[in-house]
């Protein structure tokens, strides 16, 4: 189904109740660059509470003057026409409420995400958006110093949608984003990561060069440090992993399952012997490609693995409870660990009556 046709179905019904709704930002950016359409943001001057009386609304949170529109099965994010009246922290900004769309699009960000339409395809364009469009610049509304110094998230989001759309950047807005750098800083690791994702996986390298050539990243290093280890061809949940194996510390803050599988990596890379293959036989193969990576002779460990004289503990031939029975305590696992390194090293053959004599000499 149509987002954009279903959309202005929506703006014909707000009209027709006495109030302005326009389709807006990234929907007709893309609609105008005969992109794919995977969502439709709209916008209005109608009160939210009156919108939850003649739409099924799904309240995504009122306190930011947002709402989401179910009609004809599809969903619209619709916010309440504002102004931003001050920034707090270089980030958020405080609003309030507005009548007028031109007043509202003053606080968007770039000209080409300042578009809208209405309800009969028309396009409003306060910003030479089109042109700018047609032209593949990306460019601030207004004074870009200016919009840098309220919300430096702007500054990734300008060297997104450069990646994005393979545009460059005008030549004023790079200055400022060059001269604003230091702002990064301020942003939260989990903005910082979510954008440093989009632009290392966006279809172009425009905004990785950017970054390179004028030192954008010199106010967060690590970010800076790990654009120059990983590329897109790697695995997006791989990223930390070569990070941690390049410089032996995390870029960001890792869950509990990420430490250990940092720590298995380090462990595989250092150790290639029969029994830490054996124990760690799914890492090895979950992270083939860091492993080759880092220098692993692949096709030497896959032999290895293949040849391994068990597969599994379940092949030990007096069981691992039997050997257990024979001792307490902490000996119990360090006994069948001595049991099975010597059985993969060819030191031991795997005999029940050997494995006892082993153990009970």
């Amino acid at each position: 189904m149509d987002l954009i046709e279903t959309g202005k179905k929506i703006l014909r019904k707000i009209n027709s109740l006495g109030y302005e709704a326009y389709i807006v930002g990234g929907t007709v950016r893309d609609f105008l660059l005969s992109k794919e359409i995977n969502d439709c943001d709209l916008t209005t001057n109608m009160p939210i509470e009156l919108l939850k009386d003649h739409f099924q609304i799904i309240d995504n949170g009122s306190d930011y003057l947002s709402v989401t529109i179910l009609y004809e099965g599809l969903s619209f994010e619709i916010t309440h026409f504002r102004k931003d009246i001050k920034y707090l922290d270089h980030r958020h900004p405080e609003v309030e409420l507005t009548d007028s769309y031109y007043i509202d699009s003053k606080r968007r960000d770039f000209t080409i995400n300042a578009l809208a339409m209405n309800e009969s395809g028309e396009i409003l364009d306060f910003y030479d958006g089109k042109k700018d469009l047609s032209n593949k610049i990306i460019k601030t509304i207004g004074d870009p110093f200016l919009r840098f110094t309220e919300d430096s998230l702007r500054i990734l989001r300008g060297l997104y949608f450069s990646s994005k759309l393979g545009f460059e950047i005008e030549s004023n807005t790079l200055f400022a984003m060059v001269d604003k750098k230091e702002l990064l800083s301020g942003l939260s690791e989990e903005r910082l990561y979510q954008y440093f994702i989009k632009i290392l996986y966006a279809e172009y390298d425009m905004g990785i060069r950017y970054i390179n050539e004028l030192n954008l990243f010199q106010y967060i290093p690590k970010f800076k440090r790990w654009l120059n280890i990983v590329d897109k061809g790697m695995k997006e949940e791989d990223l930390i992993y070569y990070y941690y194996l390049n410089r032996h510390e995390f870029p960001i803050t890792v869950s509990k399952e990420e430490y250990r599988n940092a720590n298995l990596l380090e462990l595989l890379l250092k150790q290639d012997d029969s029994y830490t293959l054996y124990k760690n036989k799914e890492a090895y193969f979950k992270f083939k490609d860091i492993l080759k990576h880092f220098g692993c002779d692949i096709i030497g460990q896959d032999k290895k693995i293949n040849n391994l004289i068990i597969k599994n503990d379940k092949e030990l031939a007096l069981s691992k409870e039997e050997i257990a029975s024979y001792f307490i305590g902490k000996e119990k696992s360090l006994k069948i660990e001595e049991v099975l390194k010597a059985i993969l090293n060819g030191d031991l053959k795997n005999d029940k009556e050997e494995i006892r004599k082993f153990i009970l000499k």
